[in-house]
């Protein structure tokens, strides 16, 4: 059974959602749920993959679903700390250009 644990951090505008597990189509809606209903008066939302192991196509969908509510109406989405085996998939999806990896 797929396993993850959210953790989030709010200082002042910024939201941080540390990611802990992995990012399938059993657990994505639980991060949807979760991000999307912390979003109020967020300018800035970091989601820190420092210990995601794996992030699916359903886990995509919420990403891009989170991009375009940050960034073309609150303010914008950064992905952290994300693992080499991630970053490739976002390179061969094409979806690399439209997040901003740090």
């Amino acid at each position: 059974m797929s396993m993850l644990t959210i953790k989030k951090n709010q200082e002042e505008s910024k939201l941080t959602v540390t990611v802990i597990g992995r990012v399938d189509t059993t657990t994505a809606p639980q991060l949807d749920n979760e991000v999307s209903q912390s979003l109020d008066g967020i300018t800035e939302l970091v989601l820190d993959f420092e210990q995601t192991e794996y992030v699916s196509s359903a886990g995509l969908r919420v990403l891009l679903a989170l991009y375009k509510t940050m960034n073309a109406k609150q303010g914008r989405l950064v992905l952290c700390k994300v693992n080499h085996t991630i970053v490739e998939m976002f390179v061969a999806t094409g979806l690399i250009d439209f997040f901003e990896i740090v």
